[in-house]
């Protein structure tokens, strides 16, 4: 991979005709390795121009996930430095859960271009069609009880809201975990944790955002509901740059989640959010709650003032 990576790197700075004597001596191999390296880069989906005597061109590259597209927009130490890529799983928080038993390093992120059994909050579905939007998840192993991992779900979405912000859009944010733009979601996250003797082994975060699925793409139940980065702007937009912009902000609020508090991240989410003082009803399990919010606690749960009572919420679904 760091092969083909090298090579396609040297293909754009050139953006032109480059020989393959040229990339040999200065990558250092043969000039027939060279030749499998590009057959294998046209395998994957790249578009190359061959002129004899001239060398190589790169055309257009396709709209894939895979782990060195990534690397040209992440900045970061450790989240996203091993990605794991695959076409098709069941669900990328299955595949990272079983890694993360295995062993696999804080920081790895497992990409699929789709999945079968994409999960979201309360057991519900995510809608995972192919090649349009953004299905990762993410390894942590934080060294917390797991009393304190709730405001991680604050994270995702605090990254996500910078990340949609930086391309032009007004996103807002829903407790717990979703992002929407114009009152329609555009991403959630999905929590799942390992634990031993009181600590945290892991936690997987699930993150789904809709790039560039269109609103045909989408089932009758969340059309009115959902919406896409494409829908919202009518531009399409390259995933891996979204991806990688993404894990570049979800490492900064991780930084600020383990080098300060948990107190800072759920600040920081309740003045993104712009919660407090909003009146709201949240259903929880069957019980409906109305009132004012007093902000969000410590833990990550919503303040609600009932009646001059207030009532700590972990979770639920809210209405404004």
């Amino acid at each position: 991979m760091d092969r083909i990576k090298e090579l396609l790197t040297f293909l754009r700075e050139k953006n032109d005709f480059i020989s393959g004597d040229y990339i040999a001596g200065k990558i250092g191999i043969s000039r027939t390795a060279i030749w499998k390296y590009i057959n294998q880069i046209e395998q994957a989906g790249y578009e190359i121009a061959k002129l004899k005597g001239k060398g190589y061109r790169l055309i257009q590259g396709p709209d894939r996930l895979y782990s060195w597209e990534i690397d040209r927009f992440l900045d970061t130490g450790v989240i996203g430095r091993k990605v794991i890529y695959k076409e098709n799983v069941d669900s990328t928080n299955l595949l990272a859960f079983r890694l993360a038993l295995g062993g696999e390093p804080e920081g790895t992120c497992v990409v699929a271009e789709s999945q079968n059994v994409g999960k979201g909050r309360l057991g519900r579905v995510w809608f995972s069609p192919e090649r349009k939007n953004l299905y990762l998840s993410v390894i942590l192993r934080p060294h917390i009880h797991p009393s304190r991992v709730y405001p991680i779900t604050f994270l995702s979405s605090l990254a996500i809201y910078d990340t949609i912000k930086a391309l032009g859009m007004e996103p807002t944010l829903k407790w717990p975990n979703d992002v929407l733009i114009q009152g329609r979601k555009v991403s959630g996250t999905l929590l799942e944790l390992s634990t031993e003797a009181e600590m945290i082994r892991f936690v997987i975060v699930g993150i789904g955002l809709n790039i560039n699925m269109t609103e045909e793409e989408m089932g009758d139940e969340i059309q009115r509901k959902a919406t896409s980065l494409l829908m919202e702007t009518k531009k399409i937009y390259e995933r891996a740059s979204v991806c990688g912009r993404l894990l570049t902000n979800l490492e900064k609020y991780y930084t600020i989640f383990t080098e300060k508090s948990e107190l800072e991240i759920c600040s920081i989410w309740e003045k993104r959010a712009a919660i407090k003082g909003k009146y709201l009803e949240i259903v929880q399990m069957g019980t409906h709650y109305k009132g004012i919010c007093e902000g969000i606690g410590t833990d990550g749960a919503i303040l609600l003032n009932e009646n001059g009572t207030t009532k700590k919420i972990i979770a639920g679904d809210v209405n404004f």
